[in-house]
């Protein structure tokens, strides 16, 4: 294996964060993070080695905004839920009752 490799699983991830919607496939982010690990296993870490660093950590932070919009996404999605079986149990109260 090679720095190579390493860069080609970064190309990968960019193009999985360029593709995430608001609902993405844990499998493909679990393949991805199989591959990166291989590849890191791998790494000959030569005279490159900075410049990789250096856009792992920028796509980090990319990786770390999706999730926390995504988890924003969630909370939200939670909280109307939440609402919604409020507002149902609320309404029930006024339901017409059998004599």
């Amino acid at each position: 294996m090679s720095d190579a490799r390493v860069m080609a699983t970064l190309d990968d991830l960019e193009s999985l964060l360029a593709s995430m919607t608001d609902d993405p496939d844990p499998r493909a982010i679990a393949a991805w993070q199989i591959s990166f690990k291989e590849a890191l296993a791998g790494a000959e870490r030569g005279p490159q080695w900075p410049v990789i660093v250096s856009r792992a950590q920028n796509l980090a932070k990319c990786l770390d905004l999706k999730v926390n919009r995504l988890t924003a996404i969630r909370g939200l999605i939670k909280q109307e839920l939440l609402n919604r079986a409020k507002g149902t149990r609320a309404l029930s109260a006024y339901a017409p009752r059998p004599h």
